[in-house]
């Protein structure tokens, strides 16, 4: 009788138990498998997308591979931008339409594009390259202060330095700046290389020895966007 008692009392705490705790087991069971699922889904949809994009990117290198089909690339690309925006295939997609702008001598949309690149939070090994064309578009504008705010902040011996100190000191030999020129040119010189860039020291050296006196000389303009 006393064993019978017992289970008796185990079973009513167990029922005790349950009645307490038996609905968040239940609830908390549910929202895993839902979370499980849900990620997993998401996974699944995310590798469509970019197969998706993938593929069409695939097609407008195919296009372009054909110089009568210029508007065709155009069209893939406009697509791969307003479908997929999300994708690098999307921001490389703006990077050739804006390529292309430049090529039409159309810099406002060429700007307009890259500044929409910019904005997707491309990977970041890709922000360098889409901000240095940026500001070169926006140099041949002749916004120059739009220029140099669109130059990010590079640490010494990072391979785009060379480049961005060099364009810093186009724009600023542009504006007159002749100080802040030369110390970016010097800047380019620094981080440069010096066996396999002689060509390019040597572009930025001429550049260097040539700017003239602040007070007697007037700004030069703008180079051509390549």
């Amino acid at each position: 009788m006393a064993d019978y008692r017992t289970e008796e009392e185990q079973i009513e705490l167990i029922k005790k138990w349950w009645n307490e705790n038996g609905k968040a087991i239940v609830i908390g069971t549910l929202v895993s498998l839902v979370v499980f699922f849900g990620w997993t889904t998401w996974q699944s949809h995310q590798r469509a997308r970019n197969e998706s994009a993938a593929d069409l990117y695939q097609q407008m290198l195919n296009a372009s591979q054909l110089t009568e089909n210029s508007e065709k690339v155009a069209g893939f690309a406009e697509q791969l931008r307003k479908e997929f925006p999300d994708t690098t295939y999307g921001v490389f997609a703006a990077l050739q339409l804006a390529k292309d702008a430049v090529a039409a001598s159309d810099l406002p949309r060429a700007a307009s594009l890259l500044e929409w690149a910019r904005a997707q939070k491309p990977d970041p090994s890709l922000v360098p390259l889409i901000s240095f064309r940026l500001a070169q578009v926006q140099y041949a504008q002749g916004e120059f202060d739009k220029a140099l705010a669109s130059i990010p902040s590079i640490k010494d011996g990072d391979t785009w330095q060379v480049v961005f100190s060099e364009l810093r000191g186009d724009i600023y030999r542009a504006q007159k700046k002749f100080g802040e020129a030369r110390d970016s040119y010097n800047a380019a010189l620094k981080n440069a290389g010096t066996s396999s860039d002689q060509e390019q020291r040597a572009n930025i050296e001429t550049k260097l020895s040539g700017l003239p006196n602040p007070a007697t000389s007037a700004p030069s303009a703008p180079e051509e966007v390549k």
